[in-house]
């Protein structure tokens, strides 16, 4: 009928959309409240979650630069260089939408779903977009130039992630251990999803379809962890 091409096509578009929807309800659902913002689980997870789809657009959609599908480009001559020219365009744009929606999709709409009883999946998904700032800030740092999704990195990903991991350790010193927990999740998030890329799409090492599984697996890890293996992750008061 369509659907797949249309999603693999317009995917951040769409994103963008159920970002504003996310905001709207999550202020709406809460309503007046004395809370501090970044103490409210939910609320976070909603603004973590709508973050890094405002931060998909900037990367996949079109950048500061005006540049459209940058990062699609980017690693696509990225392959080129390290294996060859003929490897240009190994990864598709289908292959960018099953990535992005495996694990971060994942992820944040778990955490959202979980977030009345369970902090930790809100917490990975603040420890992925720390790790996935200071992927940015490194980079640009390293080239003296802007890469696609330094923006958001810097004024959504930092100032998100960090004010809640303080809220959530200030007063509470045993949820130190599932901040870091957060960011190694969120760091070997990372490996897995760049690991994975080349072993999949351009080593052929493993079958693309086993790779999308797993990436869904690992951003539905979070929560599996904080719901069955310790039902106690909840935030202390």
């Amino acid at each position: 009928m369509g659907q797949q091409g249309f999603l693999i096509e317009h995917w951040m578009k769409l994103g963008a959309f159920v970002a504003l929807i996310i905001v709207f309800f999550a202020f709406k659902l809460r309503g007046p409240t004395s809370i501090k913002w970044s103490k409210d689980i939910f609320l976070m997870a909603c603004l973590l979650t709508a973050a890094y789809l405002a931060h998909q657009v900037e990367e996949h959609r079109i950048d500061i630069l005006g540049r459209e599908y940058p990062l699609y480009d980017f690693l696509n001559s990225l392959i080129a260089s390290v294996f060859g020219e003929e490897k240009y365009g190994t990864l598709t744009q289908s292959g960018i939408f099953y990535v992005n929606a495996g694990m971060v999709w994942t992820a944040g709409f778990l955490a959202i779903l979980s977030s009345p009883t369970h902090v930790f999946p809100s917490l990975a998904m603040a420890g992925i977009m720390l790790v996935n700032a200071v992927a940015h800030i490194a980079s640009a740092l390293a080239t003296f130039s802007y890469n696609s999704g330094l923006f958001t990195a810097i004024i959504l990903f930092l100032p998100f992630s960090i004010a809640f991991f303080y809220s959530m350790h200030r007063g509470r010193e045993s949820n130190l251990s599932l901040i870091v927990w957060a960011v190694a999740w969120g760091f070997f998030g990372h490996v897995l999803l760049f690991g994975g890329l080349f072993a999949a799409n351009v080593l052929r090492l493993v079958p693309v379809w086993a790779y999308y599984l797993a990436l869904i697996f690992w951003g539905s890890l979070p929560t599996l962890w904080a719901t069955r293996l310790q039902p106690v992750a909840k935030l202390e008061t």
